[in-house]
């Protein structure tokens, strides 16, 4: 009997050893997966960011001069209210989106922020 059950003590402990080396390989994989998710989604941020500038890039300066940005300590509020101010006419429409528009606060908001 004391043959058996030392045998069964090494069959538990080679388990749990084994039940420990599996968790810790999973636990390793989903946090490389993880990282691969957090990538992702900056290269998507990144993405966007460029599209807004181009955007911004494109249609603002249909009107005037592109402002350098940084010279402008704005909040996003403000942004939003001096690009109001430009587009409160109807022809202003003719050049730029109420949708052009949002995404171009959001860029401006942004750049603000990163200061």
């Amino acid at each position: 009997m004391k043959k058996c059950s030392s045998a069964y003590t090494m069959l538990i402990a080679v388990l749990l050893f084994i039940q420990q080396f599996i968790s810790g390989c999973a636990t390793t994989v989903t946090k490389d997966l993880h990282k691969e998710d957090l990538v992702k989604d900056e290269l998507h941020k990144e993405e966007v960011d460029r599209d807004r500038q181009k955007l911004f890039n494109i249609k603002c300066s249909l009107c005037h001069e592109l402002p350098d940005v940084n010279a402008y300590p704005y909040t996003l509020e403000q942004w939003s209210s001096v690009i109001d101010n430009m587009h409160d006419t109807k022809e202003s429409r003719k050049y730029i989106t109420v949708e052009e528009e949002d995404k171009i606060k959001i860029y401006l908001g942004r750049l603000s922020q990163t200061r």
